[in-house]
């Protein structure tokens, strides 16, 4: 099978690209950057705001995989920033469709990303699957449109499968490497009360879940991906600082602090709901973490 990776260089992608190496496929990634190829890796460059790109990285690709966007948390939201968020994620699409449509390419499937954010930041008992309703903050506005610009690929994929990721977790993810220093100085890390729960997906569950759709026609539509647990902001915090052999002596950071700190980000921080992973379990497809 042959691959086209667009938005590969985060720590999903830098893992992804790897793991589908070895299980036997070619990869194909789109860049900004002259690159040097490798054994079954081959660079194409494109710019979206430019409006270009190397119409050869379509050539014999069975599959799309889409990771791009801009740091949801990186910065304040400001008008622009806000802006740059959404068109990171909605722009490449609707340009990369455009593009195929031109070369008169056909995919297998296109695997898109969006996040459980999808739901809006909101803590409740409820456990939200993937019928139920897209929230009203900005990063739920922003997953309606990026996952609508997904969609329209129909016209040229015989799948789409868009992912609503929890927070990916691994050794060398943003997450934990921010989290790691302060948690083995036995410091917590939990946020506001705690009792927000925390949905999470393990980086290696994660590869499985892209190789599952990859090798299972079948699978269309959205899918959950999250682990099995309903974890809370404080089992998250109690759970990391065991791994360090240490135990939570110190309060959470208040919610006032987190909200002069962050502004409007910090409603992503200090909420979150529990999210069913029903949907893609049904397929035959088992979390190992």
């Amino acid at each position: 099978m042959k691959v086209l990776i667009a938005g590969g260089t985060g720590f999903i992608g830098r893992t992804l690209i790897p793991f589908i190496l070895k299980k036997g496929n070619e990869v194909n990634v789109l860049t900004r950057r002259t690159m040097t190829e490798r054994e079954n890796i081959h660079y194409y460059q494109w710019n979206v705001d430019q409006g270009f790109i190397d119409s050869r990285a379509f050539d014999g690709v069975d599959a799309l995989i889409n990771m791009t966007g801009a740091n949801i948390g990186e910065k304040q939201w400001t008008v622009g920033r806000k802006n740059d968020i959404l068109n990171s994620r909605v722009k490449p699409l609707d340009f990369l469709l455009k593009a195929m449509i031109e070369s008169g390419n056909r995919i297998n499937v296109l695997i898109s990303s969006s996040v459980v954010g999808y739901y809006g930041a909101v803590t409740t008992n409820q456990i939200f699957t993937e019928e139920d309703k897209n929230g009203t903050d900005f990063p739920a506005y922003v997953c309606r449109l990026w996952e609508d610009a997904a969609l329209k690929f129909r016209d040229v994929a015989d799948r789409v499968v868009i992912l609503r990721k929890g927070l990916v977790i691994g050794p060398d993810g943003e997450i934990y490497q921010k989290l790691k220093p302060i948690a083995k100085l036995g410091l917590n890390v939990a946020l506001g009360n705690g009792q927000q729960y925390f949905p999470l997906v393990c980086i290696n569950d994660l590869m499985n879940v892209y190789n599952h759709i990859l090798t299972h026609n079948e699978i269309d539509g959205v899918f959950n991906i999250v682990s099995n647990e309903h974890l809370t902001m404080n089992e998250f915090s109690d759970k990391m600082l065991q791994s360090f052999g240490r135990r939570r002596l110190f309060p959470n950071i208040p919610a006032w602090v987190l909200k002069i700190l962050f502004h409007e980000r910090a409603q992503m921080l200090l909420q979150g709901s529990k999210v069913s992973n029903g949907k893609i379990i049904s397929t035959d497809f088992d979390f190992w973490y």
